[in-house]
């Protein structure tokens, strides 16, 4: 209930807003009042860097996402959105957040998510194999929700984007951000989308989900969370085969800290994702 109240006060923003566009002119546009749903079949692998967390299979992927003239829905999240400039744009939006995913392999919000790599990154087992804490060990880690500003730039070849997210469901009472920056190529091979991006997680956050407190078995390692920055690299590809089927490839690579990397939870430095495959639009 909790969760629907703060929706609902997301939506309401929408009678202060003016209209804003969904995408730059000449760019890739989103047409307004239309429900877009694709499905993409193919194989990929999501890698966990928990001890005893499972790797997460990609086989079916959605894109579901509607743009109205006040709010929208893109894959998980809901928002509302503000027109600055032609080329500037202000969001307000929700969602749940990610980090359980790797606590609980069919998380509803891994579903949405495309993007991840299976290089399995280095572990530190030999290094401080006396202090390793599989997931079964821990306390079952929370499931929380987050509200979002956003602010975008974009023209026809360059997208930067910057986003501030808080915890509204007092779970991990935390915050986290990022900052981004992509370029497109269309070219005789399809097109191509390449950004690089900063996270930047708050030490209650971290804490939550890979600290272990007093609350833990007495016989585990106790870690105390701290701030985390964690660059982020992605590369995309696709390439239409006809008016609602094309083929689609993508890689991403994560790298975690040592704010992360020294909680005894955490086995590698790097999540990494990649998936190929062909993709059918319904609508």
């Amino acid at each position: 209930m909790r969760y629907l109240i703060i929706l609902l006060l997301l939506l309401s923003w929408q009678v202060k807003a003016e209209p804003a566009p969904v995408c730059a002119q000449g760019a890739q546009c989103v047409e307004e009042q239309r429900l877009y749903l694709s499905w993409a079949l193919g194989y990929g692998q999501r890698s966990n860097p928990i001890y005893g967390g499972e790797e997460l299979p990609l086989v079916i992927l959605p894109d579901i996402y509607y743009y109205s003239r006040y709010w929208f829905f893109d894959n998980g999240k809901l928002g509302s959105s503000l027109a600055l400039s032609d080329n500037w744009q202000l969001s307000v939006l929700g969602q749940f957040n990610q980090e359980k995913g790797y606590f609980q392999k069919w998380f509803g919000g891994n579903l949405m998510q495309f993007n991840h790599t299976a290089m399995v990154g280095p572990s530190f087992a030999e290094e401080r194999s006396a202090q390793v804490v599989s997931v079964r060990q821990v306390s079952k880690r929370p499931t929380a929700f987050d509200l979002g500003v956003q602010l975008d730039w974009f023209n026809e070849d360059w997208q930067a984007q910057a986003i501030l997210w808080q915890d509204v469901s007092n779970t991990y009472k935390g915050q986290h951000a990022s900052i981004s920056l992509g370029h497109n190529w269309q070219l005789n091979s399809g097109l191509w989308q390449a950004s690089a991006k900063l996270n930047w997680k708050s030490a209650k956050l971290i804490d939550t989900y890979y600290g272990i407190d007093n609350n833990e078995p007495f016989y585990l390692p106790r870690y105390d969370g701290r701030p985390s920055w964690q660059p982020e690299l992605r590369l995309s590809w696709q390439k239409p085969v006809s008016e609602r089927v094309s083929v689609l490839a993508f890689v991403r690579y994560l790298h975690l800290d040592d704010a992360m990397t020294l909680s005894p939870l955490v086995r590698s430095d790097n999540v990494t994702t990649w998936f190929l495959g062909v993709s059918y639009r319904f609508y």
